[in-house]
């Protein structure tokens, strides 16, 4: 792994009295990995590494895992295109 970064969403339920909760989170961490890595495999880790996540397992609403593996080259050819 060569990067990683997490934009994370949640959906709060608020209460009439001023209290509320968390109802979901949404986590879409951003993975670059050398070239020539198996992109598959990377994903099928992240995937078994977000069924131990100590956060998802501690709440009491779903934390969905939207992921996104990406390899070196493809983010510099991303940037060369922008």
């Amino acid at each position: 792994m060569t990067a990683y970064s997490d934009e994370t969403e949640g959906v709060m339920e608020e209460r009439p009295d001023g209290s509320g909760r968390f109802t979901q989170a949404t986590l879409r961490p951003r993975v670059t990995v050398t070239a020539g890595t198996d992109t598959e495999r990377a994903y099928a880790l992240h995937h078994a590494a977000h069924e131990k996540c100590f956060i998802a397992n501690s709440v009491n609403f779903p934390v969905a895992c939207e992921r996104t593996i990406l390899t070196a080259e493809q983010v510099a050819n991303s940037k060369g295109s922008a």
